[in-house]
């Protein structure tokens, strides 16, 4: 349970720091995968989807670390979450052909959160993530 708690305290963090540097400098943030926000409304979404979204997970994953009951919800999610963003970023990559080492840096680091993420899943004791209140 402990390996549990602290990958989600870590990948709640993770999200957190992304999600509020995404609402806080949302220009700069972008411009590190050459995204432009020229517009007030185009910072806004952008604050929306990837501060708002980062943020939110973030909280939930935390949430889930501080329950024990919410323990697999939490580990599901993150998951889910790494496996889509990888799935996404590989799509893009091969339809785009964008290859460069970021893009692929963060396509294995999102699976490989997954795997692990379903590995610490495995070995969480039965009964753990279950139950109410």
């Amino acid at each position: 349970m402990k390996l549990a708690k602290a990958e989600l305290l870590f990948a709640a963090l993770v999200f957190l720091t992304f999600g509020l540097g995404f609402l806080i400098a949302p220009v700069q943030w972008a411009a590190v995968v050459d995204i432009v926000l020229p517009s007030p409304m185009a910072r806004t979404d952008f604050r929306a989807t990837y501060g708002g979204f980062e943020t939110g997970m973030g909280v939930f994953l935390a949430a889930c670390a501080l329950r024990d009951h919410w323990l697999r919800p939490g580990l599901v999610a993150l998951a889910w979450v790494a496996a889509g963003f990888g799935a996404g970023r590989l799509v893009g990559i091969v339809v785009e052909g964008t290859a460069s080492s970021l893009m692929l840096l963060l396509v294995v680091l999102e699976w490989s959160i997954a795997l692990v993420t379903l590995y610490v899943l495995r070995r969480l004791p039965l009964g753990s993530g279950e139950g109410s209140g």
